[in-house]
Parts: structure tokens; sequence; C-alpha cells
């Protein structure tokens, strides 16, 4: 009996050593299996804001994109057909139109119309309306001045063709001694008759501010 006792009392050790070693091993798988689980979440927390930072920075870089493309001052569109219209040496527009015949010339003097003639009449002499100097043509005239006249025609209509930049027309009518001319701007002029040949007029005067030009 007392053999048996010894040898259950010799198998106690090797058992709890046991138990120890296998213990030690789940502890420590646990702890491995622990760590793992730990490092992925760990990494997720980190590529997360990541990823959320580029999309940010794609939204601002096409907010950005936008803005820019609000701020840009566009350029105003040009009608086809549109020419610009530049000033001449008298303050009229280089301008002629289809319709000349259309324009209507007001009444100043309010005397009789008389009948619409077919002349073309030259400017050749100019003088200061206060001192009576004679002006050269080409100084009132400027550079541009080309030596041409008015042309008028019997539908009503004229052509001024004084410069050599674009004719400038309109309408006219004839009140008694004088000629009113309206050009396609609404600008009125009216030039004096001081000469007749019939109901055609053979000499005219027109105040360009201060200087008389006489046409023939």
């Amino acid at each position: 009996m007392s053999g048996r006792h010894a040898a259950n009392s010799s198998k106690k050790p090797l058992i709890i050593v046991i138990c120890a070693v296998v213990l030690v091993a789940l502890i420590a798988g646990a702890v491995i299996l622990f760590m793992n689980f730990s490092g992925k979440n760990d990494n997720s927390a980190t590529t997360v804001p990541t990823s959320a930072i580029s999309t940010t920075a794609v939204n601002t870089d096409s907010t950005q994109n936008i803005s820019d493309s609000a701020s840009e001052p566009t350029q105003p569109a040009t009608e086809s057909g549109v020419t610009s219209q530049e000033p001449t040496e008298q303050g009229f527009t280089s301008e002629s139109s289809d319709n000349d015949s259309e324009i209507v010339v007001p009444t100043i003097s309010g005397e009789e119309q008389k009948p619409k003639f077919s002349a073309t009449l030259v400017p050749y002499y100019a003088k200061d309306e206060n001192s009576s100097e004679e002006v050269s043509l080409r100084d009132l005239f400027g550079s541009a001045y080309s030596g041409g006249g008015f042309t008028f025609n019997e539908d009503g209509t004229f052509i001024d063709g004084i410069t050599n930049t674009s004719a400038n027309s309109g309408a006219y009518i004839v009140e008694g001694d004088n000629i009113i001319i309206t050009y396609s701007n609404d600008k009125n002029v009216i030039a004096a008759v001081t000469e007749w040949n019939g109901d055609v007029p053979a000499e005219i005067t027109i105040n360009y501010g201060g200087i008389i030009v006489s046409f023939k």
C-alpha cells in the first residue's frame, strides 16, 4: 500500500508542471491575438482620416476651380454685322444707312417746302464768322479732307463726302432759302442757300462752329 501511495505522489508535480505550461501557452496565445487585433484597429484608425483629408482636399480644389471660373470677367459679345462708329472731324459718325429716305427731317423754318433736287456742291472757301479772315479748308476739316462735298439726290437723301472717311449720309428737305440736313445719327445742320439756279441751289453756306464754309 505504501508503494502505490509513493507513486501517486510523484505524479502530482508532473501534472502541475504540464498544467502550468498549458496555461502559459494559452495566456501567450491570448496576448498575441489581442496585439494583432489592436494593430488592425490602429491601422484602420490611421487610414480613415487620411482618406477623409484626401476627399476634403479634392472638394476644396473643385470649389476653388468653380470660384475662379465664376470670378473671371466675361467679354461682352459683339453682334454680327454691327460696326463701331468713329467720330470724324465734323463730330458726325462714319455711318451710312440703307434707309436714309425714311429719316424724318424736322421742320425748322415753317416755310413751304420746295422740290428736292439733284446736285453736288463742293466747299471752296471758308472764313471766320467774327473776323472774316480766310480759313484753310484742310485746317478746318483736318487731314481727312478729301476735297469732296455734298451730293443731294431727288429722293431726299444726301451723302457728305467732304472727308475721305466713310461717307456720312442722311435726308434733307428744302424750306424757303434753307436746306435742312439731317444725318443718320439725328444730327441736324442748316445750309443757307445764297444763290439759286431755278429750283436748284447753286451756292450754299454752312456754319461749322463759327467758321462759315461756302459750297458751289
